[in-house]
């Protein structure tokens, strides 16, 4: 995941998250704002597990070839 992206996805997050909040306030419509916090919070754990993934890689060496 490139940097844009991870960019992108925290700006929907909170976007989402800051939404949601205004719908759970009095004459809001409250089923959509838990809808909505769900999916901010699965944006934000997709960053996490994104993160995870980063860590160094295992593979064949550059002389796996010779010898």
């Amino acid at each position: 995941m490139d940097d844009d992206l991870r960019m992108k996805l925290k700006e929907l997050s909170a976007s989402m998250q800051s939404r949601a909040n205004e719908l759970a306030l009095p004459g809001g419509n409250t089923d959509i704002s838990a809808l909505m916090s769900g999916i901010a919070v699965t944006l934000e754990a997709l960053l996490v597990i994104a993160e995870e993934a980063r860590g160094p890689r295992s593979g064949p060496s550059l002389d796996a070839g010779t010898g």
